[in-house]
Protein backbone atom coordinates (compact mmCIF):
# COMPACT_ATOMS: atom_id res chain seq x y z
CA UNK A 1 0.00 0.00 0.00
CA UNK A 2 1.37 3.39 -0.99
CA UNK A 3 0.55 6.93 0.06
CA UNK A 4 -2.37 8.48 -1.81
CA UNK A 5 -0.49 11.50 -3.12
CA UNK A 6 1.33 12.82 -6.15
CA UNK A 7 1.24 10.81 -9.38
CA UNK A 8 -0.46 7.83 -7.71
CA UNK A 9 -3.30 10.02 -6.46
CA UNK A 10 -3.73 11.45 -9.96
CA UNK A 11 -3.68 7.98 -11.56
CA UNK A 12 -6.25 6.55 -9.13
CA UNK A 13 -8.47 9.62 -9.57
CA UNK A 14 -8.40 9.22 -13.36
CA UNK A 15 -8.98 5.47 -13.04
CA UNK A 16 -11.91 5.94 -10.68
CA UNK A 17 -13.66 9.06 -11.99
CA UNK A 18 -12.44 9.75 -15.52
CA UNK A 19 -12.95 6.33 -17.11
CA UNK A 20 -9.28 5.43 -17.49
CA UNK A 21 -9.93 1.69 -17.15
CA UNK A 22 -6.66 0.91 -18.93
CA UNK A 23 -4.84 1.84 -15.69
CA UNK A 24 -6.11 -1.33 -13.97
CA UNK A 25 -3.12 -3.52 -14.98
CA UNK A 26 -0.55 -0.92 -13.88
CA UNK A 27 -2.27 -0.28 -10.55
CA UNK A 28 -2.63 -4.02 -9.96
CA UNK A 29 1.08 -4.46 -10.68
CA UNK A 30 1.84 -2.11 -7.78
CA UNK A 31 0.06 -4.58 -5.48
CA UNK A 32 1.13 -7.99 -6.75
CA UNK A 33 4.28 -8.64 -4.72
CA UNK A 34 2.92 -7.34 -1.42
CA UNK A 35 -0.41 -9.08 -1.79
CA UNK A 36 1.30 -12.35 -2.80
CA UNK A 37 3.32 -12.20 0.42
CA UNK A 38 0.28 -11.49 2.62
CA UNK A 39 -2.58 -13.51 1.14
CA UNK A 40 -3.67 -16.35 3.45
CA UNK A 41 -3.59 -19.88 2.05
CA UNK A 42 -6.93 -20.78 0.47
CA UNK A 43 -8.19 -17.19 0.35
CA UNK A 44 -10.67 -15.93 -2.19
CA UNK A 45 -10.57 -12.35 -3.41
CA UNK A 46 -13.48 -9.96 -3.65
CA UNK A 47 -13.82 -6.23 -4.28
CA UNK A 48 -15.66 -3.54 -2.38
CA UNK A 49 -18.91 -3.19 -4.34
CA UNK A 50 -20.54 -0.06 -5.66
CA UNK A 51 -24.28 0.45 -5.33
CA UNK A 52 -25.98 -0.41 -8.63
CA UNK A 53 -26.94 3.24 -9.16
CA UNK A 54 -23.34 4.45 -8.84
CA UNK A 55 -22.03 1.58 -10.95
CA UNK A 56 -24.53 2.40 -13.68
CA UNK A 57 -23.51 6.08 -13.61
CA UNK A 58 -19.76 5.30 -13.65
CA UNK A 59 -20.06 2.35 -16.01
CA UNK A 60 -17.77 0.09 -13.99
CA UNK A 61 -16.45 -0.68 -10.51
CA UNK A 62 -12.78 0.27 -10.37
CA UNK A 63 -12.12 -2.07 -7.44
CA UNK A 64 -13.60 -5.00 -9.36
CA UNK A 65 -11.32 -4.23 -12.32
CA UNK A 66 -8.35 -4.36 -9.95
CA UNK A 67 -9.64 -7.57 -8.38
CA UNK A 68 -9.96 -9.22 -11.79
CA UNK A 69 -6.34 -8.33 -12.60
CA UNK A 70 -5.07 -9.56 -9.24
CA UNK A 71 -7.05 -12.81 -9.39
CA UNK A 72 -5.51 -13.53 -12.79
CA UNK A 73 -1.95 -12.66 -11.75
CA UNK A 74 -2.03 -14.46 -8.40
CA UNK A 75 -4.33 -17.37 -9.26
CA UNK A 76 -6.83 -16.43 -6.55
CA UNK A 77 -10.40 -17.68 -6.86
CA UNK A 78 -13.55 -15.60 -7.07
CA UNK A 79 -15.89 -16.29 -4.17
CA UNK A 80 -19.05 -18.28 -4.85
CA UNK A 81 -21.52 -15.51 -4.17
CA UNK A 82 -20.98 -11.80 -3.93
CA UNK A 83 -20.60 -8.96 -1.56
CA UNK A 84 -23.22 -6.35 -2.38
CA UNK A 85 -23.95 -2.77 -1.38
CA UNK A 86 -27.55 -2.88 -0.21
CA UNK A 87 -27.83 0.80 0.63
CA UNK A 88 -26.89 3.70 -1.66
CA UNK A 89 -24.59 5.75 0.56
CA UNK A 90 -23.30 9.26 -0.11
CA UNK A 91 -19.60 9.47 -1.02
CA UNK A 92 -17.23 9.34 1.95
CA UNK A 93 -15.16 12.31 0.74
CA UNK A 94 -15.16 15.12 3.29
CA UNK A 95 -16.61 13.06 6.15
CA UNK A 96 -14.76 12.60 9.44
CA UNK A 97 -14.05 9.16 10.94
CA UNK A 98 -17.34 8.87 12.88
CA UNK A 99 -19.50 10.06 9.99
CA UNK A 100 -17.72 7.68 7.62
CA UNK A 101 -18.43 4.74 9.92
CA UNK A 102 -22.10 5.75 10.30
CA UNK A 103 -22.42 6.34 6.55
CA UNK A 104 -21.48 2.75 5.66
CA UNK A 105 -22.97 0.94 8.69
CA UNK A 106 -25.14 -1.94 7.44
CA UNK A 107 -24.58 -0.83 3.83
CA UNK A 108 -23.19 -4.22 2.71
CA UNK A 109 -24.41 -7.82 2.71
CA UNK A 110 -23.19 -11.20 1.56
CA UNK A 111 -25.39 -12.81 -1.13
CA UNK A 112 -24.83 -16.44 -2.00
CA UNK A 113 -23.86 -19.71 -0.37
CA UNK A 114 -22.64 -19.43 3.19
CA UNK A 115 -18.89 -19.03 3.29
CA UNK A 116 -17.27 -22.01 5.00
CA UNK A 117 -14.81 -20.15 7.19
CA UNK A 118 -12.38 -19.53 4.37
CA UNK A 119 -10.18 -16.43 4.49
CA UNK A 120 -11.09 -13.55 2.21
CA UNK A 121 -8.99 -10.78 0.69
CA UNK A 122 -11.13 -7.65 0.38
CA UNK A 123 -9.84 -5.18 -2.19
CA UNK A 124 -10.47 -1.46 -2.63
CA UNK A 125 -8.61 1.29 -4.44
CA UNK A 126 -8.07 3.74 -1.57
CA UNK A 127 -8.67 3.77 2.17
CA UNK A 128 -8.84 6.75 4.50
CA UNK A 129 -10.15 5.60 7.87
CA UNK A 130 -10.94 1.98 7.00
CA UNK A 131 -14.67 2.41 7.64
CA UNK A 132 -15.72 0.91 4.29
CA UNK A 133 -13.36 -2.04 4.66
CA UNK A 134 -14.64 -2.65 8.20
CA UNK A 135 -18.28 -2.55 7.10
CA UNK A 136 -17.58 -4.95 4.22
CA UNK A 137 -15.60 -7.28 6.50
CA UNK A 138 -18.53 -7.39 8.92
CA UNK A 139 -20.85 -8.45 6.08
CA UNK A 140 -18.39 -11.14 4.96
CA UNK A 141 -18.02 -12.47 8.51
CA UNK A 142 -21.82 -12.50 8.86
CA UNK A 143 -21.82 -14.59 5.68
CA UNK A 144 -19.53 -17.14 7.31
CA UNK A 145 -16.06 -16.06 6.20
CA UNK A 146 -12.90 -16.68 8.14
CA UNK A 147 -10.36 -13.88 8.56
CA UNK A 148 -10.75 -10.91 6.23
CA UNK A 149 -7.63 -9.14 4.97
CA UNK A 150 -8.41 -5.61 3.77
CA UNK A 151 -6.06 -4.51 1.00
CA UNK A 152 -5.90 -1.24 -0.94
CA UNK A 153 -3.65 0.27 -3.59
CA UNK A 154 -3.23 3.47 -1.55
CA UNK A 155 -3.96 5.03 1.79
CA UNK A 156 -4.79 8.64 2.53
CA UNK A 157 -2.30 9.97 5.04
CA UNK A 158 -4.16 11.63 7.91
Amino acid sequence: MAAYEGPLEEAIHRFKYDGWRALAPALAELCVDRLAAEVPLGAGLTAVPLHRRRRRARGYNQSELLATELRRRLGLPRLLGRLTRVRDTPPQVGLDRLRRRANVAAAFAWRGPRLAGEPVVLLDDVTTTGATLEACAAALRAGGSGPVLGFTVARVLL
